[in-house]
């Protein structure tokens, strides 16, 4: 009864933001082998990412260009950044948020603005260490690789994969992948493998798959170009399987990774699945 683009699971309670008459967050704890609603609480905002960030959660919305740190035990906000850019009147769309490497900071991603936000959190409040500009891409997810200690930045008006290095609390572009795809589409998924040596990456309109070996130095080589169903939205590896959302088929798809190739093994109807629920047991 209302909209879900997100949720995160962590010491088996699922917090889940949802738009309803008003914005809410519902926490569900596992009973038996299945979630059971413990708890309905206001929020600010409707929040479409999130991550744990020492004992907090550090969520994101999209639709108002918000980041908001929420205290999962006394259930409310403490604190709030709204993005802006100085000479832009467009309102900002908080994407993707994420932890630095080093513990230190939080970053989030605005896929209007055009830019990375770097914080520290001190007493439930943020404190912006400094902003990272990009042109006009819609820039999208950032996942990070331990493997290769690189991120990889997908955009939407472009389809390129950015790949970053962080150091001393700084965002520098290392590579640029460009990606084969057609006017009419836009990158969407974009997953780091839990080793951290692979990527994939999802191209909406051409509904492709773009599967990339890591290396160690960040750089990229595609592996295999895979079709896959219509409007491939998130995507997840897991048990050596790449999971993908697919909203316009009404599927999730399951790939095989055997050989460095993505070859799809099974479908599950869904209607109109869209984000995987991320689990945030890292601090």
């Amino acid at each position: 009864e209302g909209k879900c683009n997100f949720c995160i699971e962590k010491d088996s309670v699922l917090y889940v933001p949802v738009a309803e008459k008003e914005n809410v967050i519902r926490e569900y704890v596992m009973k038996e082998g299945s979630y059971v609603l413990s708890g309905t609480y206001p929020v600010s905002f409707l929040y479409s990412h999130g991550v744990f960030y020492e004992g907090k959660l550090i969520l994101a919305s999209f639709s108002d260009g918000v980041d908001a740190i929420y205290d999962i035990h006394s259930h409310k906000e403490t604190d709030f950044y709204t993005h802006t850019r100085k000479g832009i009147e467009e309102s900002g769309r908080s994407h993707y948020v994420g932890v630095t490497p080093d513990g230190k900071y939080v970053y989030a991603v605005d896929n209007a603005l055009q830019q990375i936000y770097l914080y520290k959190i001190s007493k439930d409040c943020f404190e912006l260490v400094n902003v990272r500009d990009f042109s006009e891409e819609n820039i999208r997810l950032m996942p990070y690789s331990s493997y290769s200690g690189c991120y990889y930045l997908n955009t939407e008006k472009t389809n390129r994969v950015y790949v970053l290095k962080y150091e001393q609390s700084q965002f520098h572009i290392e590579a640029v992948e460009n990606m084969e795809a057609s006017e009419q589409c836009f990158s969407g998924g974009n997953s780091v493998s839990q080793d951290g040596s692979r990527l994939c990456v999802s191209l909406r309109g051409d509904d492709y798959l773009q599967y990339y070996r890591i290396n160690k130095d960040g750089s990229l080589d595609l592996l295999c170009r895979t079709k896959c169903g219509k409007m491939p939205r998130d995507i997840l590896f897991k048990d050596d399987k790449v999971y993908v959302t697919c909203t316009n088929d009404n599927v999730i798809e399951v790939y095989d990774t055997d050989n460095d190739q993505l070859t799809k093994v099974k479908e599950y109807q869904v209607v109109q699945p869209i984000t995987f629920a991320a689990e945030g047991v890292s601090e």
